[in-house]
């Protein structure tokens, strides 16, 4: 038998009205399982199409909108708000980012949709919920949540990521609500699932630190580099670039410290003179190559790693395994290519559709790579 990767959602038609990255993030995980999206655009697109890119286009736009139709739709016109509510009715679910206070605008509150469309999975991305009007942004709700401060330098300084974490782990929880809503076989009626980016930055973002804010105790001050729990672990400088060595735990820094020969002390002292002790492995690591360092954290059983640019670790992400990292789609497009295989194969993505118009159909499956 061939393998395949699952299509669970296969017939199950979802709208996804939303732009940049939390929403189209989600719809596109719903694609990937057999779902059809039909991505409606104003006039002038998804906002992302105009972000930079390469000869193809936007690459922020072509990240997140493989699998989708695009259907153009003004919403500020009434045929165009027709047009819309025509689709809507003949849709299972709807995916949307859009502010709550522009969605009361066009009647698309949770309140008029859930009337409207009894029978429909709706899902509502906001910064703060649908009672709170302000607007949100993935770094807004880095700072907001909290997690600015806790990734900040050593020096006390606010650190955002520049990755968009919250967008995406936003667009992960909202894919998987909409599909357990729409696999639900005790459903009956529709759902209205309303997510919030400061929930989702709690819950991914913060962590355990999250409960410990909670029962009061203190957090300590912002780390840069090194890891909040255990000592020394964190980035190190060496002759020729930086790596990565955890060797905060105990097992762990026994094997590392016969090459230190840093004094002998606990985790909560290694914790508590934190900056003592990575200056002990950096003047280790300063003399010697990073695949030297490697080299010796593997024969330690040390986890490590190189401090690698884009292009070199990309190159090694893909030559994991075939399909690893992008993929090359249609006209020599690069394609974001799903990180898991199912018995051996990978979900095929399209090329993102070209404004108002229909996706690259492909199949969506191939057979074992491994």
């Amino acid at each position: 038998m061939t393998p395949r990767a699952p299509q669970p959602l296969a017939g199950k038609r979802v709208i996804e009205f939303s732009q940049f990255i939390a929403g189209p993030t989600a719809a596109q995980m719903l694609a990937d399982f057999g779902a059809e999206i039909i991505k409606v655009e104003p006039p002038q697109g998804d906002g992302s199409r105009a972000l930079p890119g390469g000869d193809h286009g936007s690459a922020y736009y072509r990240c997140f909108n493989t699998g989708k139709d695009s259907h153009v739709i003004d919403m500020g016109s009434e045929a165009g708000r027709a047009a819309f509510h025509k689709l809507l009715a003949r849709a299972d679910a709807m995916l949307c980012n859009v502010a709550p206070r522009a969605l009361r605008k066009l009647g698309l509150d949770p309140d008029s949709l859930k009337r409207d469309y009894p029978n429909l999975v709706v899902t509502l991305i906001s910064g703060f919920g649908q009672e709170d009007d302000r607007s949100c942004m993935d770094t807004i709700a880095q700072c907001e949540s909290g997690f600015a401060w806790m990734n900040g330098n050593a020096d006390g300084t606010p650190r955002v990521s520049t990755s968009w974490p919250v967008d995406f782990f936003s667009g992960h929880y909202a894919a998987m609500a909409t599909a357990m809503a729409l696999l639900d076989k005790g459903r009956s009626g529709g759902t209205i699932v309303d997510l919030s980016m400061m929930e989702v930055a709690a819950a991914m973002l913060l962590g355990p630190a999250a409960i410990l804010a909670a029962e009061g105790s203190q957090l300590g001050q912002p780390s840069g580099n090194r890891d909040r729990a255990s000592a020394p672990s964190g980035i190190y400088e060496c002759a020729d670039g930086h790596v990565y060595i955890y060797g905060g735990l105990d097992a762990y820094w026994a094997a590392l410290n016969g090459e230190v020969g840093a004094p002998e002390a606990g985790a909560a002292e290694r914790l508590a003179r934190a900056e003592a002790f990575d200056g002990y492995v950096e003047a280790w690591t300063k003399p010697q190559t990073v695949e030297a360092v490697l080299a010796t954290m593997a024969r330690l059983r040390v986890p490590a790693g190189a401090v690698r640019q884009p292009p070199e670790a990309l190159d090694r992400i893909r030559a994991l395994r075939p399909g690893a990292g992008v993929t090359e789609g249609q006209d020599g497009q690069m394609v974001p290519a799903y990180p898991a295989l199912f018995d051996g194969a990978r979900i095929v993505r399209p090329v993102a559709p070209a404004l108002g118009e229909p996706g690259v159909k492909t199949h969506r499956h191939q057979g074992s790579e491994t």
